[in-house]
């Protein structure tokens, strides 16, 4: 190994998991942290932590100059910078190699690459893998793009050559309105990414989104882990992830696989990647979408099905060490689930949560894994992501990975900020994702209207109230305001008081809940018209 020390360059759940994952390996981890972050899990789980800046993530988790300062002034050797903010920055990576660091992933030319959706179309091209037909060429002139867009015809789509997450991304189904779409997608392009570069692609209606996981070291040696199935998504943005994937043919998996090494093999990747194919459901034909030149999010059920440990790979292979193991030695047992558990509301267009977690319970069931950033105490600002958590569960097969995860997810118990996992669990019995048979529009066809909270029952007011009691009864410092009701002055009398709770949902008011008795045996009745 090559170092001692790595800077963790992210916070959340994934700055938790690369600490821990230096932790088994003997390195010591540095944490950064702005101010808003300050009592932060991943901080207190470091050897040592930094204070890099505001809670802004431009004047802290962004700011390229402030991180390696703070390795350099730590002594770590590493940089691990995890997904997001500056993982797939090329000059950060270029930064990090003029400092004397070790970047904890590809080179800054691969990153550059691949980064740019019209340069990664061409050399997969270049590499035999066929991509979604279109134009990705130099040419962005309108005249060009409306020749090239009547070729293709419609319905057809603009992306923005650089970034992701559906930004500088229209659909045109009308080619009298592409110049105005063009017009957009370069705006939104130039302001998110600071490249207007757009390509065109042909449109397929609902296709799967499959991609493979790669890991490749410095000598030439390149494997595939599988593939996984990301289809569930709104707005782009990847919600459950499985491995391997459904109703996937034995021929359309081995030419995925394949494809993937080949591409990676072409242009001398090294270190952890992902290779994203879109697969038309209709004729079966997979193309080459985009590469990732970082951790997933979803590398958990990679990991489930195959036992190898993505992130010690990736700091082994920095570390200059050789993968040990051949691609026969690779093998997918059983299945694997993952849900994204985020601080936010689904049935309000997915709104933000913000305040502290107030009580925080992961389940602890077997073949059930939880990658999480917060504890009891931990602030959910603004500032960040909403992902609080991922929840994987892993099966003998996918029925059973799937019956896991909706028991699991069920048992997670976070309080203080609204989660998703109502939302999560509707989901998961979805007829077409119970039969494997998912497309990206699922969650549009599965809930045309949206997903709505199910409706509040006496059963769900009795179990709030209780809950509400039983905590005012057992709290380190109960109130006697709070926990003794009024059974002290009916009691002699031989009847039983009661405390009663008016449970508000959102704008909403449940009448009156009482629960009457004490010390373990309770009856709770509700008066709708108190």
């Amino acid at each position: 190994m090559l170092f001692t020390k790595v800077l963790v360059a992210n916070r959340g759940e994934i700055a938790v998991r690369l600490i821990r994952a230096c932790a088994r390996l003997g390195l010591r981890s540095v944490a950064v942290f702005s101010d808003a972050d300050d009592d932060a899990l991943h901080v207190q789980l470091a050897d040592e932590a930094v204070n890099i800046g505001p809670a802004k993530a431009r004047a802290s988790y962004l700011d390229a100059e402030r991180i390696i300062n703070a390795a350099l002034l730590t002594g770590a050797q590493a940089i691990h910078p995890g997904y997001g903010f500056l993982a797939e920055n090329a000059d950060f990576a270029r930064r990090c190699f003029d400092a004397g660091l070790v970047f904890v992933g590809p080179s800054p030319d691969i990153i550059a690459a691949m980064g740019a959706k019209i340069e990664a179309k061409c050399v997969a091209e270049d590499a035999g893998v066929g991509c979604v037909p279109g134009y990705h060429g130099d040419d962005q002139s309108d005249a060009t793009l409306l020749r090239e867009a009547e070729g293709i015809g419609t319905p057809l789509l603009i992306k923005a050559s650089a970034g992701g997450g559906g930004r500088g991304m229209r659909r045109v189904d009308d080619l009298g309105a592409l110049p105005d779409s063009l017009a957009m997608a370069r705006q939104e392009a130039q302001a998110a990414f600071g490249d207007p570069a757009v390509l065109l692609e042909r449109y397929i209606e609902a296709p799967r989104h499959i991609e493979v996981q790669i890991l490749a070291d410095r000598h030439g040696n390149v494997r595939h882990l599988f593939e996984r199935d990301c289809s569930v998504q709104r707005n782009y943005q990847k919600v459950i992830e499985e491995a391997p994937a459904p109703n996937l043919s034995d021929d359309l998996r081995q030419k995925i696989l394949a494809d993937a090494v080949k591409l990676a093999t072409a242009m001398g990747y090294d270190n952890a990647g992902t290779i994203e194919f879109m697969v038309n459901a209709e004729t079966d034909e997979a193309y080459f979408l985009e590469m990732n030149t970082r951790l997933q999010v979803e590398h958990p059920v990679t990991e489930m099905v195959t036992g190898v440990d993505l992130v010690e790979w990736q700091l082994r292979i920095a570390g200059g060490e050789s993968l040990p193991f051949a691609q026969e030695d690779v093998a997918c047992d059983g299945w694997a689930v993952e849900a994204r558990v985020a601080a936010e509301n689904p049935a309000e267009g997915y709104r933000s949560e913000t305040g502290t977690i107030t009580s925080y319970e992961e389940p602890n069931i077997p073949d059930l894994r939880v990658d999480s950033g917060v504890q009891r105490g931990s602030e959910v600002t603004p500032y960040y992501d909403s992902l609080l958590a991922k929840v994987i569960a892993k099966g003998v097969d996918r029925e059973t990975a799937i019956r896991g995860l909706h028991y699991g997810l069920s048992r997670f118990r976070i309080g203080g900020v609204g989660v998703n996992t109502g939302f999560l669990g509707a989901i998961l019995e979805l007829e077409e994702f119970r039969a494997g048979r998912h497309l990206t529009n699922c969650l549009d066809m599965g809930f045309p209207e949206g997903w709505g909270l199910p409706p509040i029952g006496d059963d769900d007011l009795a179990v709030v109230a209780l809950a509400r009691h039983l905590t005012n009864e057992c709290g380190e410092s109960p109130s006697p305001w709070s926990s003794l009701g009024a059974w002290r002055t009916g009691e002699t009398s031989g009847r039983s008081g009661a405390a009663v709770y008016y449970i508000r949902a959102g704008d909403e008011t449940f009448g009156a809940t009482k629960v009457i008795g004490r010390g373990g045996a309770y009856t709770v009745e509700h008066d709708e018209k108190a």
